[in-house]
């Protein structure tokens, strides 16, 4: 049978207000709690859910979980080891919260949490090819194991749509294609938040505050690289609210540059948020900027 993709779409979103990574036990590993929903209509009459830890003892690993760890092992990612567990009751169900799944990923010994869920749905059937549609949809956040709040760090997602004469080997396929994309998004944002927040450093950093939308990001990082001297902008670290970035990581960056870049961003006109400089940082080398949305309607 032959499939066809329509549509695809990786975001990585991180988020503020997050404990601490340097909190977090030191050779624990990621622990992956993701919820697979098959709707009705796919593989059966009735819908399907599967959850790894959905019982206690050997883990009852699902397709997409099996697709979306040889992903993250790809990229490098360590693992937390998943042998038989004895998990309690009270975390034993489906779509666990953020702060549910940061608590048990401490109780199996990670240092960090991979929570969300994939859901697979059957579309109507295109006319008049009389294709059958097969949307897939997932998202993951990451998480501190044993944060109390279980505030993102960052969010992955994957949409994808597939389309072919049999739901069932559609269903097949895109386990495989969107467990394996998830892994891989998630294993690269995993690795650029590896390293302990706050950490010692040669070369002065632009720790940004406040920035609850992925794409004020991406606009901070836009307008420096269109600065004369700067040729890279990379996330070093991100928690505590701060998100740190690096100018042109690899070199010696001087005090200047950095100096120079935070007073263009805090007087570039960006259309519906303001840059101003946060007093007196309790980071030793680092300019804190604090990112303030405009209201809407105003």
């Amino acid at each position: 049978m032959k499939t066809y993709v329509w549509s695809w779409m990786l975001m990585v979103a991180a988020l503020v207000g997050a404990p601490t990574l340097a909190q977090a036990q030191q050779s624990g590993g990621a622990v992956v709690l993701m919820t697979e929903v098959v709707e009705a209509g796919v593989a059966g009459e009735q819908p399907q859910v599967g959850f790894w830890w959905s019982q206690a003892g050997e883990a009852q690993w699902t397709d997409s979980d099996r697709a979306l760890l040889r992903g993250l092992e790809a990229q490098g990612v360590e693992l937390a080891r998943m042998g038989d567990q004895s998990i309690s009751r009270i975390y034993r169900r489906p779509a666990l919260s953020p702060a549910n799944a940061a608590q048990l990923g401490a109780l199996l010994g990670g240092d960090r949490v991979l929570v969300g869920q994939i859901t697979y749905r059957k579309l109507g059937p295109i006319w008049p090819l009389g294709l059958e549609t097969l949307e897939a949809n997932a998202e993951l956040e990451l998480v501190a194991a044993g944060s109390t709040e279980g505030v993102s760090l960052q969010r992955f997602v994957v949409n994808r749509r597939y389309y072919g004469s049999d739901a069932r080997e559609l269903l097949a396929e895109a386990r495989q294609q969107v467990g394996l994309a998830l892994g891989e998004v998630a294993g690269r944002g995993l690795r650029r938040s590896a390293g302990p927040v706050g950490m010692a450093s040669t070369e002065p950093l632009i720790a940004v505050r406040n920035a609850t939308s992925a794409a004020h990001l991406e606009r901070l990082r836009a307008r420096l690289l269109e600065l004369d001297g700067i040729s890279a902008v990379v996330e070093r670290w991100a928690s505590e609210g701060i998100i740190a970035l690096e100018i042109n990581p690899g070199e010696v960056t001087s005090p200047d540059v950095v100096e120079y870049a935070v007073r263009v961003l805090e007087g570039h006109s960006f259309d519906d948020f303001a840059v101003s400089s946060v007093p007196g940082s309790r980071l030793e080398g680092v300019r804190e900027l604090w990112v303030e949305p405009y209201q809407q309607g105003f």
